[in-house]
């Protein structure tokens, strides 16, 4: 009993140690590559070799312990390599793929900010010049001998719209002139002023305008910036038709009339070269007078200009009747007995179409 007892002892330490080598080198080894080592962790314990064997009743062979141990570890080396392999190969495809929707949605939002920025810039453009083309037709530029600078803007009531406007982008004030329908708009605060004249230096037109500017830009050490040649699409002429412009229906001939008037003619200039129309001189008034009176002329202001440089102040309601103005021309409304369908329709547009004060001159 006594060399049998001694040589199982020796074996069971023997397989303990063994068993203690090999599991510390799977954790070491799963620890060092990262992966999850649960899975093999519980192959190692409880299929290759159990902690909680039952007492060894047999004696094994020392050969066959020793081929198993091999066996063993070259199994559990494969399993431990394929599961490295498969978790690092996809642990990279999850980084590529993570790095791609990283790269893609920054490429996403960057481009997003790019074009909202440009939309912005294009918008604050054509306020802008909106703004210098209402300033260039109702409004004027102040300087007192104190060097208070001040910037008026004179309106009727029912454009309102467009005072409050630009009264929110700048500061200043909107009040009642008294005993008038008209309302006033009033900058003197130098920071408002000071952007205001920033936005709209370069886009004055008007001489008288640019005068006014120009001595307000000195008192303030500014460049005044000459304007460009207008062009087509430019804002400009969306903010004087708002301030010196209409639009009306001759109810005898029943032709309709986009017109401006000014007392520079060099203003009207311009309209004529790119938006077609005559100027006529107005002699009593003393001014000049721009008159767009043909179908296709009309209808490409209203739905190609205005489209892009919409008008802001309460003649634009009449620019969005315009294209149904021409289209019961074309049914001969406007000569139709007045208890037709076609006269009740005429009769139905002029009601509305008279609505909006014209503030023709």
């Amino acid at each position: 009993d006594g060399p049998l007892k001694k040589f199982l002892m020796q074996q069971t330490i023997r397989r303990n140690s063994v068993d203690h080598i090999l599991q510390t080198t799977f954790l070491f080894i799963l620890n060092n590559i990262k992966i999850n080592i649960k899975n093999v962790k519980m192959f190692v314990q409880e299929i290759l070799f159990p902690i909680g064997n039952p007492p060894i009743t047999k004696t094994p062979s020392f050969i066959n312990l020793k081929s198993k141990i091999k066996e063993s570890i070259r199994l559990s080396m494969w399993v431990v390599i394929s599961e490295a392999i498969c978790l690092l190969s996809t642990q990279k495809h999850d980084n590529l793929d993570s790095a791609d929707n990283s790269i893609s949605s920054e490429i996403i939002e960057d481009t997003n900010i790019k074009n909202d920025n440009l939309k912005s810039s294009d918008n604050n453009k054509a306020f802008n010049e909106w703004l210098a083309g209402l300033i260039d037709g109702d409004g004027c530029f102040q300087l007192s001998k104190k060097g208070y600078a001040s910037l008026e803007i004179v309106m009727e009531l029912r454009d309102k719209h467009c005072l409050y406007i630009i009264k929110q982008k700048f500061g200043g004030s909107v009040k009642l002139k008294a005993g008038d329908n008209h309302l006033r708009y009033r900058l003197h605060h130098k920071t408002g002023l000071l952007n205001l004249i920033k936005a709209v230096n370069g886009l004055i037109r008007n001489p008288v305008r640019m005068l006014q500017l120009g001595k307000i830009c000195e008192n303030y050490n500014i460049d005044l910036i000459n304007p460009q040649p207008l062009t087509y699409y430019n804002g400009w002429f969306a903010g004087f038709f708002d301030s010196d412009g209409s639009v009306y229906m001759n109810d005898k001939s029943g032709e309709l009339f986009i017109t401006a008037s000014q007392k520079n003619k060099f203003l009207l200039d311009a309209l004529v070269e790119l938006y077609g129309g005559k100027i006529y001189t107005m002699a009593k008034v003393g001014a000049f007078k721009w008159t767009c009176y043909r179908k296709n002329e009309i209808l490409k202001l209203v739905n190609d200009y205005f489209k892009v440089n919409p008008s802001r102040s309460e003649k634009r309601v009449r620019l969005h009747m315009v294209n149904k103005f021409y289209e019961l021309r074309v049914l001969h409304a406007h000569n139709a007995t007045p208890n037709s369908v076609l006269g009740k329709s005429w009769k139905n547009f002029v009601i509305k179409w008279d609505k909006v004060v014209s503030g023709k001159v």
